[in-house]
C-alpha cells in the first residue's frame, strides 16, 4: 500500500499499480486508484484500516511526519526520500526493485532525469511559482522550492526560480520577503479547471513589483504540479510556452 500520492503515481507509471491494495486519502490518480480503500494520510495513518488490509509492504515518504516505528509495527515499510529529482529518481528505481519492475522504473527514472537534469539558462527570467489561494490574501505565500522536482521543471521550461536557494523547511514567504524578491514574473498554479483573474489579483494590487508593471502574471490549471510524481513532465510542457513569453533581452 502507498501513502503518498506521488509514489501511488509513479507505481502506476511503472505498471504496478495492481499490486496495491490501499492509498492515502490524498491518492487520486490515475483514475484506477480510486477502486483502493483509503488508509488515512503520511501523517495520521488509519492503523487499524492498515492492520486489517495485512498489506505486505507500505510504502510512504521518508520526512521528519514520517511514522516509522508505528507503521513498522504493521508490515515491512519502506520509507523513500522524495522531494528533489534526483531523491524521486532514486525512489523510483528502488520501487522498480520491490516489485520487479525494475526496467521499466529504470527507463522511468532515466526519462525524468533526461528532462529535468537541465540548469537554467544563463539569461532567463526570476520567476516566482506559487500556490494559488483562496483568500485573497498575500499574508502567507506558499511557493515552489527551487530543489523539489517541481522546480527542477521551472528550470526545464526555462525560467530560473525567484527563490534561489535550496529550502529545507516550509516553503513559504512573507508579503514583505516578496516585495524585497521582486521577481520578474509570477506564475500562480492552481487545481481549477477553469482559472480566472481572481488567483492574480491579490498580486495586482502590488504595483511596485516588477512583474506586475512589465505584465508577468499568470495562472496556470496544473493538477499535475501539486503532485511529486512523474506526471511533472506534463507540467513542464504548461510552462514552456508562458516562460518562452517572457524571454528577457
Amino acid at each position: 500500500m502507498s501513502l503518498s500520492p506521488g509514489i501511488t503515481d509513479a507505481l502506476f507509471a511503472i505498471g504496478a499499480g495492481s499490486e496495491l491494495v490501499a492509498r492515502s486519502d490524498y491518492c487520486d490518480y490515475p483514475p484506477e486508484v480510486g477502486r483502493l480503500p483509503r488508509v488515512g494520510t503520511s501523517i495520521t495513518p488509519n492503523y487499524e484500516a492498515i492492520a486489517r488490509l495485512e498489506p505486505t509492504l507500505i510504502v510512504s515518504e521518508d520526512n521528519t511526519a514520517a511514522r516509522r516505528r508505528e507503521l513498522e509495527a504493521l508490515a515491512p515499510t519502506l520509507l523513500l526520500r522524495w522531494l528533489s529529482l534526483d531523491e524521486v529518481s532514486r525512489g523510483i528505481r528502488e520501487l522498480g526493485k520491490v516489485t520487479a519492475q525494475a526496467t521499466n522504473a529504470n527507463a522511468l527514472a532515466e526519462r525524468l532525469e533526461r528532462r529535468l537534469s537541465v540548469a537554467a539558462p544563463m539569461v532567463a527570467p526570476k520567476i516566482l511559482l506559487v500556490i494559488g489561494s483562496d483568500t485573497g490574501r498575500l499574508d502567507d505565500i506558499w511557493f515552489i522550492r527551487k530543489n523539489s522536482l517541481q522546480g527542477a521543471a521551472l528550470h526545464a521550461a526555462g525560467a530560473k526560480n525567484a527563490v534561489d536557494e535550496d529550502i529545507a523547511g516550509q516553503p513559504h514567504l512573507s508579503l514583505e520577503r516578496l516585495i524585497e524578491l521582486d521577481p520578474d514574473a509570477i506564475v500562480v498554479i492552481t487545481l481549477r479547471e477553469a482559472p480566472g483573474d481572481a488567483e492574480l489579483a491579490p498580486y495586482r494590487k502590488l504595483s511596485t513589483l516588477r512583474a506586475v508593471r512589465d505584465h508577468r502574471l499568470a495562472v496556470v490549471a496544473a493538477p499535475e504540479a501539486y503532485v511529486n510524481g512523474p506526471r511533472v513532465l506534463a507540467f513542464v510542457d504548461h510552462l514552456a510556452p508562458i516562460v518562452a513569453k517572457w524571454k528577457l533581452p
